[in-house]
């Protein structure tokens, strides 16, 4: 005799009550096609999967809270603020990594000068990737939008400390991973 399997309802009362074999079968009933969705829009395998784990891991940790009539379309409408929140994020990246070119004017360099600039921008680049996102967003809202630490912790909704902290983190990190290079533009980044 087999077993019915459980309908949305059902599992997401299940679901509040901490059943992990409910959140299993959410999973894999709506992974796929979140996935899809995700791969459909983004045209990138990586961010796609890295998207509908969130989206999961979401599901389980707001479980409690959770108020949901239809799955299909809370889970659809969540991935897209997720997506629509993960290219936002990359144009923000996308800008300030390109505000950082003109950061450091290289119109006027020798050539020697030329190399280790486009050196050190490649470093910097990579190491700023390697970051926490809260710790790289202070760093670039500090050092290229030069805003204050209040005007950040208003704008981030963080404490002044928290934003010290971040800022403090991501110099520290900076000066460990460009220690090879001396340029007067790390110095002046980096103070």
């Amino acid at each position: 005799m087999s077993r019915e399997p459980l309908d949305d309802a059902e599992l997401i009362l299940l679901l509040k009550q901490d059943d992990a074999n409910a959140f299993k079968q959410l999973y894999e009933r709506y992974w796929f096609r979140m996935y899809s969705l995700a791969m459909n829009k983004l045209r990138r395998k990586e961010v796609a999967e890295e998207l509908a784990q969130q989206l999961f891991a979401t599901l389980w940790q707001k479980r409690h809270a959770l108020d949901i009539l239809n799955v299909k379309a809370y889970l659809t409408q969540s991935l897209k603020n997720l997506i629509v929140d993960y290219i936002r994020r990359n144009i923000q990246e996308e800008h300030y990594l390109e505000h950082l070119r003109f950061y450091f004017p290289s119109g006027s360099l020798s050539t020697t000068m030329a190399v280790q600039y486009d050196e050190l921008f490649v470093a910097l680049e990579d190491a700023l990737l390697h970051l926490p996102e809260k710790t790289r967003l202070v760093f670039i809202k500090s050092r290229f939008e030069q805003l204050t630490i209040p005007e950040i912790a208003e704008e981030m909704q963080l404490s002044d400390k928290a934003i010290e902290y971040h800022l403090s983190r991501a110099l520290a990190f900076l000066r460990k991973n460009l220690r090879n290079f001396s340029s007067v533009w790390l110095l002046v980044l980096l103070q």
